[in-house]
């Protein structure tokens, strides 16, 4: 085959794109949510997790905690339903690792598509799934009685806040969804360090009532700090420390484990 022949044939598989790295993310977004129409048992499993936990621990545990399973709807349902959320939040690392299993990103390589486009559709779909599950749960905890004082918009700001740690803590379990050698192994991590911030938050108690030791790392803890801002806004009150502390939690995690997602995904590819 002639020298030019070759340039030629090169020149036709040469892919090239103007879209930026946004407009990019958002193909990959709608790629990963097309996937629902062929499996839409995945709506199910985002909300099933909160929903049971909201339920079993309302129902089971809120009077001996607090009196009355009323009371502790009130008090710690929008939490509950939060904590329920953050445990499914391993789903953006089994979905990255199925894709690198399957050779999804292999086939996506070859073409002129960011790094960062590929990470970040993906959490983006899956935050997409955590609004769906958040409007469902939500309104089952309406239902059976919880009540937000803050109206309308103090509920639109705690599911802000919601969503946006949710997005942050997405990109945590990006990178071990890289790194992971076995799906196992991203449940290990699961457990090992979701359970513990969780149980070690204002989340399901008040901070006053744990032990010194824990009392002082509950209040360090960022799921404290999404919790009670959460609190605040449904009881219509001014956010303060506690808004303020979320967004930088939010911001250090993000700008922490974005770099290295990036970086995990090309030491991937490399290998």
């Amino acid at each position: 085959m002639s020298t030019l022949t070759t340039e030629a044939l090169s020149a036709e598989t040469t892919w090239t794109t103007t879209r930026g790295p946004l407009a990019q993310a958002a193909t990959m977004t709608g790629r990963a949510l097309a996937s629902i129409r062929h499996a839409p048992a995945q709506l199910v499993e985002f909300f099933m997790i909160p929903l049971m936990i909201l339920l079993s621990v309302t129902f089971f545990m809120g009077g001996q905690m607090m009196g009355s399973w009323q009371d502790f709807l009130q008090y710690a349902g929008p939490t509950i339903i939060a904590m329920g959320l953050f445990f499914a939040v391993p789903s953006t690392g089994l979905g990255l690792y199925g894709d690198i299993k399957e050779g999804v990103f292999d086939r996506l390589t070859a073409m002129p598509v960011s790094r960062f486009a590929l990470l970040a559709g993906r959490v983006a779909a899956d935050m997409a799934k955590h609004a769906w599950a958040l409007l469902v749960v939500g309104g089952v905890a309406f239902a059976i009685g919880y009540r937000a004082e803050g109206g309308v918009l103090g509920t639109a700001g705690a599911a802000g806040v919601i969503l946006l740690f949710l997005f942050a803590s997405s990109w945590t379990m990006a990178l071990v969804g890289l790194t992971a050698k076995s799906e196992e192994q991203i449940q290990t991590w699961m457990i090992s360090l979701l359970m513990p911030l969780a149980y070690t938050s204002s989340a399901f108690v008040e901070v006053e009532t744990l032990p010194g030791a824990v009392q002082w790392w509950a209040e360090l803890n960022p799921l404290t700090a999404m919790s009670d801002s959460v609190r605040v806004l449904l009881d219509g009150e001014t956010p303060g420390g506690e808004l303020i502390a979320l967004f930088a939690w939010s911001a250090a995690i993000i700008a922490v484990f974005v770099p290295l997602s990036l970086r995990a995904y090309r030491k991937r590819l490399t290998n």
